[in-house]
């Protein structure tokens, strides 16, 4: 399961603890308590063993803090680090966000078969997830079609940008009230509730093969004080981005 190159992951991790040594005045840094505004889960994996079992990636995304914030969650695929997937989730206080990363659906034929996120959690998201629990493929179509582009997708690592902290009417949409949030947030009401983000989140995942047995879990990295500024976008946007860390 160490297939791919991680030059761009080790890149963004190794850049932020620079510029956290080089500045005094609340740089982008490796968080010591796993802590922060961004989270870097270094590798997530649909792939068969050797006895042609396929692994389950188990994720989660937790908010730590009394406040409502709202996330990009981006998957990127292991050989280029093209994304294949994004969405934002809106965590109410204390929420926790959980989703899995299981084999999608092949090419009819052929062994090419991608990965796709399944989800029963309540919180709500843009867009939302099929209400009958059915998994939402990773895209292919940055991936070369000649390139086994739907295999690419089975391997690569997750970026979890915390964008903004939500407030108004957005922030009580997103509010749990006996499990279950309102939900019905729009782009517009979001980007008219944003406040500046605090940070705060933190996640870990956990490789499984429910049919060979075994597991293994990682924490994933968080950066602190990535960016002050609130920075909302919507769904394909490219933003936020590790550039985007201030200062």
């Amino acid at each position: 399961m160490n297939t791919f190159t991680r030059k761009t992951l080790y890149a963004a991790v190794a850049g932020a603890a620079t510029i956290g040594v080089a500045s005094t005045a609340r740089a982008v840094n490796v968080s010591a308590d796993g802590l922060g505004q961004v989270l870097i889960y270094p590798y997530y994996t649909v792939k068969n063993n050797a006895a042609g079992q396929a692994y389950n990636t188990l994720m989660s995304v937790v908010n730590t803090t009394a406040s409502t914030k709202a996330v990009k969650v981006r998957f990127r695929e292991g050989r280029n680090s093209v994304e294949v997937l994004d969405f934002n989730v809106f965590l109410s206080p204390f929420d926790v966000w959980t989703a899995a990363i299981t084999p999608g659906v092949g090419i009819t034929g052929t062994t090419d078969f991608g990965a796709q996120i399944q989800t029963a959690d309540k919180s709500c998201t843009i867009p939302s997830f099929p209400a009958n629990g059915n998994g939402v493929q990773f895209r292919t179509l940055g991936l070369e079609s000649g390139d086994n582009a739907a295999a690419r997708t089975q391997e690569g690592y997750i970026e979890v940008f915390e964008m903004a902290t939500m407030t108004g009417a957005t922030a009580a949409k997103a509010l749990h009230v006996n499990g279950t949030p309102a939900c019905g947030i729009t782009d517009a009401g979001a980007a008219a509730d944003q406040a500046p983000p605090g940070g705060g989140i933190f996640g870990g995942l956990t490789i499984v093969n429910p049919a060979g047995g075994g597991a293994f879990s990682q924490a994933a990295t968080a950066l602190a004080n990535f960016n002050p500024a609130a920075a909302y976008s919507t769904t394909g946007n490219l933003s936020p981005q590790y550039a985007d860390a201030v200062p």
